[in-house]
Formats: C-alpha cells, structure tokens, sequence
C-alpha cells in the first residue's frame, strides 16, 4: 500500500447506513476535492451487524445460506461465509438481530423470543464440514442465556417436574435442570470462538440484563428474577466460573452458552482486525478514518473504532460518528486525532438521522486539507 493511501474503516451506523455505505459516501466526498487522496475501503464490524460484509470485503472464501426460522418466528434465508483460509463465520445479528422484530407488528415479546435460530446455524455449518467457526456476538434481540442454542444443538431443558420446557427466556426462568448429554457431538472436535462486540460479564451490575435487557423490553421489575434464572442455569451447568468472563454476558448471554461448549471469547473488533489483515494495510497508510453511529463510555470499552486506532498507531486516526456522548470526549480525544460528527455538521439529531449520507460526504470532502496537515 501506498503511504499516502487513507483507510477507510468504519463500522455501521446501526439503523441507518451498513459499514460499506459509511464508507462509500466518506470515500466519495474525499474524491470531491481538487487533489484528493488515494482510499482503501475497509468496512469493519465488532461481532456484530455487518460482521459478514467486512470479512468477504476483504478475505477471499464462499457465501452459504441456509433456510431456518429467526427470532421473529418467521422463515428466512441465513447467509453465513466460509473464508478460503480461515474459519467459517456466522453473525447472530442475521437470524437474532432487533432490526427482525422492530420491523413487525406482531413480534413476539421478549420473554418468548429464543437464541435458538443461532444453533439451527451453527448446526447447518457443521453440516458443511466446518471445523473451525468464529461466531459473531452482537446486536440481537434475546435474553435467554443462550439456552435456545444450546436446545438447538441438544441439549434439552426440564423444570422441576421433569417437564421439557421452552427454549425461550419465558422457559429459563423455570428450568430445574439442563442436560447436556444429548449435544452435536461434533461439537467436541470444532474450534470455536465467540467474536464479543461487548466485554460485559453474565451477571452483576454489568450484566447482560442490567445494562442490555431493558434495551430489549426487559423490564425493572423482571431483571432480578431474569438475573437469578441466568445464575442458576451456570450454578447446574457447572459453570460458574464462565459468568465473569468478559463477554459471556454478549447478545443477552450467548457468550456464556458458547464458553459452556468449549468456546473461546474474544473481542470481536481485534478478532475482526486479524482475520481480515487490516492491521498490517494501516500501518503503511497514511491517515485511516473509522467511526459509528453513536461513540460514548461503551466506545472506550473496546468497541470497533477504539480497536481501530489501537492497531492503527502510529499512523494517526479520525473518528467520524453520528454523535458523541459528552462524558466520552475528552478520552476519546487521547486516541483519535481529530473527531467529526454529523449532528454537530447538520446541526440537529434529525437532520443528521434523515441524511447521514450527505453530512458524510460533506465531512469527507472537509477531511483532505485536515490529512495533509497531519
């Protein structure tokens, strides 16, 4: 790569531009200026949505589908990517991700919705003859400790009269016993890893339930009793010990049912640096430019653009978002060089949210003279 070359590698902005249209409409406003810059585009994800189109941007490997039943209840076709030398690579977000239920008006409640479309997945890419699958963490609309995968695969939940129950949050919270005698067998010979986009532990203060659930409809009410269901099911499982692990309390605890099958957790953002090499391209550019929709405490947990700037020095990065949390600037301000956001470009949250293409492009074309000076 040429060391004038600027990289390009943002993550998307979540319900309103995919990674690659972030940026394109970057790439396009730095191409607006009299001398514009050599681009790499370099779409990233952190585990979560766009975790797909990042890898198979940049990694050669095949596209699969399987037809399955998502979280929202309905029949879909799941993508997930065989990478020609690596692992196969799935994205819960595809078969348990909000934007399924957000665009129905008769999803179902949280406590009937299930993480068991994640294990009809994982199960069809064992089908193939994968041996090796990195499982992306994130963005999905579940708070079942990931029991609905783990019955996908298996495994099979009773309550204390030794009635088979739901694999749903609704189920867990009557589970007396799970066992686990009955998992893919295969299982036992596959390498896998969760990709995080979070590094929240199962329980606690910042739990899955605490910090996402209310996301998801959890009310304040129910996190108590949904808490102590989560540590019960680790307490007959064996596997109290995997709770605290940073990212076992991922896409409602999914993170915790794939550490119970042999799953290493790793954050999603490094993991997604290394498999698609991107470390290496930044370090001979010149600039790179990643950014978000939103940048806030969460940011500096380890999301996608602070994982960015890490890998990136010391070659300097921009952070370009929707918007940024004031209690988030001035530490972000130690990582990036220069930070850009489209509500302070547009001048309102809804000007911004009904063009973030446009305040993109403009920011981009802005951004040449600012490289330059760098």
């Amino acid at each position: 790569m040429a060391e004038n070359t600027v990289v390009i590698a943002p993550d998307s902005f979540k319900g309103s531009l995919s990674a690659s249209d972030v940026a394109k409409a970057l790439a396009e406003g730095l191409a607006a200026h009299d001398n514009p810059p050599r681009t790499e585009i370099a779409p990233m994800a952190d585990g979560g949505e766009g975790l797909l189109d990042a890898v198979a941007t940049t990694c050669k490997g095949h596209w699969h589908t399987t037809t399955l039943v998502g979280i929202h209840g309905r029949s879909l076709e799941a993508p997930w990517y065989a990478m020609a030398d690596g692992p196969a690579v799935l994205e819960s977000a595809t078969v348990l991700g909000l934007p399924l239920i957000e665009a129905m008006d008769d999803a179902p409640p949280l406590a009937e919705r299930s993480s068991y479309a994640l294990g009809t997945l994982i199960a069809d890419a064992l089908d193939s003859g994968a041996t090796d699958l990195a499982i992306g963490l994130g963005g999905s609309a579940c708070n079942d400790a990931g029991l609905g995968m783990l019955a996908a695969l298996g495994a099979v939940p009773y309550d204390n009269a030794g009635q088979v129950i739901a694999p749903s949050m609704n189920g867990l919270l009557s589970l007396a016993r799970i066992d686990l005698s009955g998992l893919d067998s295969r299982l036992a010979n596959v390498r896998l890893r969760a990709l995080c986009d979070v590094d929240n532990p199962l329980l606690g203060e910042a739990g899955a339930s605490r910090i996402y659930g209310p996301q998801k409809g959890l009310t304040d009410a129910d996190i108590a009793k949904v808490e102590a269901a989560f540590e019960h099911l680790a307490e007959t499982t064996g596997a109290r010990d995997k709770t605290e692990w940073p990212g076992s309390g991922a896409a409602g605890g999914l993170g915790f049912a794939l550490a119970l099958i042999g799953a290493r957790l790793e954050s999603g953002a490094e993991a997604v640096l290394r498999m698609t090499g991107l470390a290496e391209r930044m370090a001979n550019a010149r600039c790179v430019i990643t950014g978000e929709g939103r940048s806030d405490r969460q940011t500096l947990s380890g999301k996608l653009p602070l994982a960015v700037a890490k890998a990136a020095r010391p070659t300097p990065t921009l952070l370009v978002c929707g918007d940024i949390a004031d209690d988030a600037r001035d530490e972000l301000a130690t990582y990036f060089a220069r930070t850009y956001t489209l509500v302070e470009r547009a001048g309102s949250v809804e000007a911004a949210i009904a063009e973030p293409a446009r305040w993109l492009f403009e920011i981009g074309a802005d951004l040449v003279d600012t490289i330059n000076d760098l």
